[in-house]
């Protein structure tokens, strides 16, 4: 294994929750970090940290949109910095609205409207 492919098994590992969980399939975060810097798994494995898919993807050097799901790259929480409880609360007030607005949709489809 060259010096390329340890660092990049070094970096991933630190980005993860080290947890050793096994959600992601594999015994440990060591072994989860070595097979995503192999190619043998997809950087968004963490079931602990899905956020971290981003920063591990940054590693291996993917390019990842992060404005999947209506989310703005500028909303999206740095790794490691929490939201204020006010932004928050304003993030959920909008979230809540959006599903409001969906269950609205799906009960005129049933309606036939």
């Amino acid at each position: 294994m060259n010096t390329s492919t340890k660092d990049k098994i070094r970096r991933i590992y630190k980005a993860l929750p080290r947890m050793n969980c096994g959600r992601c399939g594999f015994e440990s975060c060591g072994k989860f970090a070595r097979a995503v810097a192999e190619g043998r798994a997809s950087p968004f494995g963490c079931w602990q940290d899905p956020w971290a898919g981003y920063t591990i993807s940054e590693i291996v050097g993917l390019k990842v949109p992060a404005y999947r799901y209506g989310l703005q790259p500028a909303s999206l929480p740095k790794p490691g910095i929490g939201a204020s409880p006010g932004a928050l609360g304003q993030e959920i007030r909008r979230l809540s609205k959006h599903v409001d607005d969906i269950l609205v949709r799906i009960e005129k489809l049933r309606a036939g409207v």
